[in-house]
Parts: structure tokens; sequence; C-alpha cells
């Protein structure tokens, strides 16, 4: 597939999307639970929990304009479609094109996902939840933008994207790499949830970008050549706009060495029921 975006269509990735020439602010509510458990059922493929723990609210924000999806979803505008987009916990190959593996430190990134309600979380199990992120050097597969890869075009190769089912503690575990970052943002990662009932229908979406903390990359960044660049980045998490739309800023919690590897564990609460396709 080929994608083209330019700044006048998405100025980046940031919260406030210029197109038509309207500007629209994405904020929808998310929300990040700090533990999930297991078993009981819903009417939908996916079931929850019936038993819950407390919870943190957070907030949905852009997908960004980088997005891949593997299916049609009508609650996206502009949806770009690529359905050699794999089911994968290991996201770091180009399974599409000849890239091969993507160099840089090896995360393994836990990702819970529950349902919200009052303040508590209840594990969600057969959630699809999409990640993907820059690499090493900041640029996204799957697409062609003048602002990605200094215009490189990535349309035929998909490393660091991927999505997993949420298994019964509303667990998805992927390896990746740490990432890069590029110019105007801090470093992240993208995650998208959805829940389908029995036909195909998206009965809940959300939307949301994980942040990690700048001290740690730094460190990583400094311990790996596969991070090397000319230019510095330029952008912390307190200067990103979307971190600071995120109450509170969704931050991965790492263990490891910036030598070896890290593991990141984060919760992701959602409101079962509601749509953001972002």
């Amino acid at each position: 597939m080929k994608k083209e975006t330019t700044r006048s269509d998405v100025m980046r990735d940031g919260g406030v999307i210029f197109a038509s020439g309207a500007v629209g602010v994405l904020e929808a509510l998310l929300s990040g639970c700090t533990a999930a458990s297991k078993t009981s059922t819903t009417s939908s493929s996916s079931s929850s929990s019936s038993s819950s723990s407390s919870c943190l609210q957070a907030t949905n924000v852009t997908r960004g304009p980088y997005f891949v999806d593997d299916r049609n979803d009508s609650n996206i505008t502009n949806d770009y479609l690529d359905s050699s987009i794999p089911q994968r916990s290991d996201i770091r190959s180009d399974t599409k094109g000849g890239t091969g593996t993507q160099s840089g430190l090896p995360l393994y990134l836990n990702i819970t996902v529950g349902d919200y309600s009052s303040g508590a979380c209840s594990a969600i199990s057969g959630a699809q939840v999409h990640i993907w992120h820059c690499n090493a050097q900041g640029a996204y597969s799957d697409i062609q933008a003048a602002t990605n890869g200094g215009g490189t075009d990535l349309t035929g190769e998909n490393f660091l994207r991927g999505y997993q089912w949420t298994d019964s503690n509303g667990l998805v575990s992927f390896t990746t790499i740490y990432p890069g970052w590029y110019s105007g943002r801090a470093v992240h990662i993208h995650v998208k949830v959805r829940i389908f009932d029995s036909s195909g229908n998206v009965t809940t979406e959300a939307t949301t970008q994980l942040f990690f903390d700048d001290t740690t990359t730094d460190s990583i960044y400094s311990a790996n050549p596969a991070y090397s660049r000319s230019a510095s980045r330029d952008t912390l998490n307190a200067s990103d706009n979307i971190y600071s739309s995120e109450s509170p800023s969704v931050l991965v919690t790492l263990s490891g060495s910036a030598s070896t590897s890290y593991t990141g564990t984060v919760s992701i609460g959602i409101t079962e029921g509601t749509i953001f396709g972002g």
C-alpha cells in the first residue's frame, strides 16, 4: 500500500489535527489500570473479569498519521490498510520486504488491558491490541511521508508493527526495541485497543500513547550505537503536547539495563462500549 502524508494533511501526530482548514482537539476518556484478574464473560466475543483492581484515569489521544490497519474500521477517518500487518509477539522483523530485524536495545513490553468502571479495572480477554512505533533512527515502516525517514518510501516494509489478542488475564506481551525519536515528539509507542462482536463489528475502541522516562532514554541512547544521530533529540516529555494532554501520562515501568535489555510493564484501562478511533 502507498500512504502519502504531508504537513498540510496532518501536523505530525500531536494532539491538534489540521484538516480542511479546521482544528480538532482529540480527547476522550481512557483509563490506565494498575492490575488485572481472571474469568467471567460479557455478551461480546471478548470477556471481562468479575473481580477488579483500582485504576487511574487517563486520556484518549490521537493515533497520529502513521497508523496502518489490518482491517477496515469505519470509526477511523482515512484508515490506511495493509492486510500483511501480522498478528505476532515479536515485531522487530520486516515480514513484508527485505529489511530484516531492526537494530536497537531489546524491549519486552507487557500490556494489560482492563475494563474501567468507577475507579476499578476488570481484565478483558479477547481484545485486539495494536502497537506501532519508530525505529532507532526515528522512521516508521509501511508509509511514505515527507516528515518520515527523510521522505523514503517505506511502504514495502512492516517492521515494528503488529497486534495480538489479550489472554484471560488481559495480557499481551511484545518483543520489540526501545523506540527512537524524531523531531517534535518525545519517545513513545502507539497503542490501539479494540473489542469486536461475533460479527466482527467494533464495539469498543481506545487509542493512546505510552511514554518513557527521559533519563532512562538518555542512558539507552548513549550505550547503543543503533541510536547514534548527528542531531540531538529536541523534545522531552515535559515539552510534548500529547504527554501533557494525558492526565495522568501513561509511563511504562521499566526494569533492566541500558546495555542488555529492558522489560516494560503498563496497564491500560478502557471503558467498554465507548469508541474513539483517534
